[in-house]
């Protein structure tokens, strides 16, 4: 039997679809569980589809964060992710441009260090990372939150790495025959021709540090730093100890989410575009 190329496209589709069902799963529960009453979120088997939609979760929700989540907590959320993101950004793309075009003898070195980071488990450095942050002083502090996120650029190196290897290396010879130096390269050359691999980056590093509990929860101990992950944690129970229902927890999950997917479906085409041009697969 010979295999075709549109019937091996078709199955290459079908697995993506299939891949793709299985990894957006919990995305789909909970919205459909932010839907449901609190009786269809207790049915076994679960429910996966609801039987009535319920859409005054969302104000019930909406209601109960405001009443726990205060706008400081969004403020801290949003200088987090600026702050971790661009100047981890700022690294990795200087990074990138180093380990790709620039000729030394420990090149190869540098970037197999920076592949082995990506194997590091975050719980392995998370109490190192601690202590170093305490002894300088930085617990409870915006630098103390955003700096040692920032130093994490094994894997943003490697993607702007692949991505700057592939440009022509006459760019960079008719650069040098301009008198530019490396850091006029970097500002003037790289960063508008590697905009797709930005996208990337961005599209991930953004969602990540959003995303992100578990430092912010052992870097900022008190109340005043304190970002939308940890304070949405509360909300499954008031200040009189009263049990939230499980559809408005639901339903207060997908308000704090949706923002990033928003963020990640406007920048979809662009990331795309910058992990087949980086290599990465």
């Amino acid at each position: 039997m010979v295999i075709t190329a549109r019937t091996t496209r078709r199955i290459r589709i079908l697995i993506a679809l299939i891949i793709g069902l299985v990894m957006s799963a919990p995305l789909l529960y909970m919205l459909a569980g932010s839907l449901m009453s609190n009786s269809q979120l207790s049915i076994q088997p679960p429910q996966v589809i609801p039987s009535s939609l319920h859409f005054g979760n969302y104000p019930a929700a909406f209601s109960g964060m405001t009443q726990v989540i205060q706008v400081r907590s969004f403020v801290n959320s949003v200088v987090f992710t600026a702050g971790a993101v661009g100047l981890q950004w700022a690294l990795c793309i200087s990074g990138g441009l180093v380990i790709a075009k620039m000729h030394f003898r420990s090149r190869g070195l540098i970037t197999v260090l920076f592949a082995i980071s990506l194997f590091i488990p975050l719980l392995t450095t998370l109490i190192p990372t601690f202590v170093v942050t305490y002894k300088l002083g930085l617990i409870n502090t915006y630098p103390g939150l955003i700096l040692p996120i920032a130093a994490q650029t094994g894997f943003g190196s490697l993607l702007f790495r692949q991505y700057i290897k592939q440009l022509p290396e006459e760019l960079f010879d008719a650069a040098r025959l301009d008198g530019a130096n490396w850091w006029l390269m970097l500002r003037r050359l790289v960063i508008p021709l590697a905009r797709p691999a930005t996208a990337a980056y961005l599209a991930i590093s953004v969602l990540t540090a959003w995303n992100m509990y578990l430092w912010p929860l052992v870097a900022a101990e008190g109340g005043s730093l304190q970002v939308l992950t940890q304070t949405l944690a509360t909300v499954g129970s008031s200040a009189q100890g009263e049990v939230t229902p499980q559809n408005v927890i639901f339903a207060s999950v997908v308000i704090v989410t949706l923002p990033m997917i928003l963020v990640f479906l406007a920048v979809q085409p662009a990331f795309i575009r910058g992990l087949a041009g980086s290599g990465v697969e």
